[in-house]
């Protein structure tokens, strides 16, 4: 069989497992909504960013940030964090410590597409989290949906770029989680590496600081980094700050990451094999 008919055959075996994945991811997802619920709350970093960035606006504007655009920021931030999050890194880590990742490779699936459809099988979770943590925040601070010349309202164009643009930050997030999940098949600490790299997206992706805080030519250098790709592109796509440029970047940084998946997966294997496991 040729290369390109094994794929296609791979292709065909995903498109027809696809309801059972789903059931099955759901069901996982039910199972542990307790945990769930932990995780969500634990991704609302923003809202404690929010009272901190609340309190040094109160005496005036910050580059064009005063309390109701940090209000408006950060609630998007946390909309779109929701929206992106994973935990391969933590599951593929523990799968290749363990030994547990050798049945899975049995399975005619690759084994990161079950954690695939978990992870999106957990937004409906996360969306009814979402919604009361966001209508205390509109309530905190009615002014978020308000603007100098009425309601708070994306142009049509911007809402229909970030939908695609949430989508490719979902790709690039969920991927390099799964990068680093891979480092497990030759380093011990593959989580202590992706914590390291955690901070540094902090600060760079916008979940901690929006990127006109920072100064110039930092901002400028973060805005092509695929930390931004995975959270700020969608954030400012609907304020207004950033466009297809950005997102067609996100796009690249999603081809780019999966290739680098795919080898580093190839590679990841043999060497799992060879030791036995």
């Amino acid at each position: 069989m040729t290369s390109g008919a094994s794929t296609r055959g791979e292709w065909a075996i995903l498109w027809r497992a696809i309801p059972t994945l789903w059931r099955v991811a759901v069901a996982g997802i039910v199972a542990y909504r307790a945990e769930m619920v932990i995780w969500i709350l634990s991704a609302t970093l923003p809202l404690v960013m929010l009272a901190l960035w609340d309190a040094a606006s109160a005496a005036g504007p910050l580059s064009g940030f005063g309390q109701a655009e940090f209000a408006r920021y950060f609630a998007i931030t946390m909309v779109v964090r929701q929206l992106t999050g994973s935990w391969v890194v933590w599951e593929l880590n523990q799968a290749v410590r363990s030994g547990s990742l050798s049945p899975q490779l049995l399975r005619p699936v690759h084994p990161l597409v079950y954690n695939f459809f978990e992870t999106l099988a957990a937004i409906p979770w996360r969306l009814v989290v979402l919604v009361p943590l966001l209508g205390a925040l509109v309530a905190w601070r009615p002014e978020i949906l308000i603007v100098a010349d009425g309601w708070f309202v994306p142009e049509g164009w911007r809402m229909a770029l970030f939908l695609p643009s949430v989508a490719l930050a979902f790709a690039v997030a969920w991927l390099v989680q799964a990068l680093f999940g891979m480092l497990a098949f030759w380093f011990e600490e593959a989580v202590g590496v992706f914590s390291v790299h955690f901070a540094i997206w902090s600060f760079f992706s916008g979940y901690i600081v929006p990127m006109a805080l920072l100064p110039p030519a930092v901002a400028g250098a973060a805005r092509w980094l695929p930390f931004y790709a995975s959270l700020g592109v969608p954030v400012d796509v609907l304020l207004g700050t950033a466009g297809p440029v950005e997102v067609w970047a996100q796009l690249g940084w999603v081809v780019a990451l999966a290739v680098v998946g795919r080898v580093m997966w190839a590679r990841g294997i043999r060497r799992y094999g060879a030791v036995g496991a």
